[in-house]
C-alpha cells in the first residue's frame, strides 16, 4: 500500500471517526437552533469524504468493497435526509439530483442483495462463503426499502408516509438511519480484528445499534407528535 493510499485510508477513518462523535450532538440539539444546523453540516460533509475516499480505496484495497456500499448506504440517507427538508416550501419539488441519487441507490442495493445472496448459497451448498457477508442482505435490503421508497414518493407524493411532514419526520428517520449505518459498520467492521472472542460480540455488533437507533427513532417521532398535536395519520404541516 503506497503512502498515498495509506493517507486516504486515514482521511477515511478520521472523517468516519468525527462523524460519530459530531453526529450526537444535533440529536440532541434543539432542532433549527444554530448548534443543530452547524453539526448536522458537519456531519453531512464528514459522511461525503467518508462515501467519497471509500470509491477510491477499493480500487487499491478490493477487501474494502464492504466498507464501500456501506458508506454508500449512509451517505444516501444522509444526502436524501438533508435534501428532505427543501420540502418545508410547499412549491419545491424532488429534482433531477434526487432522482440520479435515488436510482443510484437502487442499483446499489441490487449488487449487495446480489453479494449477500452468493454468500448464502455458498454456505448453503458447503461452499467457501463468509457469514460475515450474509450482512449485505440486511444492507442492501435497509437501502432497497428506502431507495424504493423514494422513487415512489417522487411519482406519487401522495404515498408519502407522513404527508405534508415527510421534509420534518423523514430528515429524522433518515439522519439518525445515517447514524445508525455508520455506528454498526464501525462495530461490525472493529470487532472482526478482535482475537477469538463469543459470537455473541459479533451479533451484538451487528444488532444493538440497529435495534437501539429505531427506539430512538420511534421514541423522537412519537414525541414530535404529542408536541405538535398530531395524530399518526395527519396531513397537516408542521409549524416552523
Amino acid at each position: 500500500m503506497n503512502v498515498f493510499v495509506k493517507g486516504m485510508l486515514l482521511i477515511h477513518i478520521a472523517a468516519g471517526f468525527t462523524a460519530l462523535l459530531v453526529g450526537v450532538i444535533p440529536m440532541i440539539a434543539r432542532k433549527g437552533s444554530r448548534l443543530h444546523n452547524t453539526t448536522g453540516l458537519v456531519f453531512y460533509w464528514c459522511m461525503a469524504v467518508v462515501c467519497l475516499t471509500a470509491v477510491y480505496l477499493v480500487f487499491f484495497k478490493p477487501s474494502s468493497l464492504f466498507l464501500l456500499f456501506i458508506a454508500m448506504l449512509s451517505f444516501y440517507f444522509c444526502f436524501s435526509g438533508r435534501r428532505l427538508l427543501r420540502l418545508k416550501k410547499a412549491e419545491n419539488r424532488p429534482e433531477r439530483i434526487d432522482r440520479i441519487a435515488a436510482y443510484g441507490a437502487l442499483a446499489a442495493s441490487l449488487l449487495m442483495l446480489g453479494l449477500g445472496g452468493r454468500a448464502a448459497f455458498q454456505l448453503a451448498t458447503g461452499g467457501n462463503g463468509s457469514v460475515f457477508d450474509l450482512l449485505y442482505l440486511f444492507f442492501g435490503g435497509l437501502l432497497y426499502s428506502n431507495a424504493r421508497y423514494d422513487v415512489v414518493r417522487f411519482h406519487n407524493p401522495l404515498k408519502a408516509k407522513y404527508g405534508k411532514m415527510e421534509w420534518f419526520f423523514g430528515h429524522i428517520n433518515r439522519m439518525v438511519g445515517s447514524y445508525i449505518a455508520t455506528l454498526t459498520a464501525f462495530a461490525t467492521v472493529n470487532t472482526r480484528m478482535l482475537p477469538e472472542h463469543p459470537i455473541l460480540v459479533d451479533i451484538a455488533a451487528w444488532t444493538l445499534p440497529g435495534v437501539i437507533g429505531g427506539l430512538l427513532i420511534s421514541r423522537w417521532i412519537a414525541y414530535y407528535h404529542r408536541k405538535f398535536n398530531l395524530s399518526r395519520t395527519s396531513k397537516k404541516a408542521v409549524p416552523a
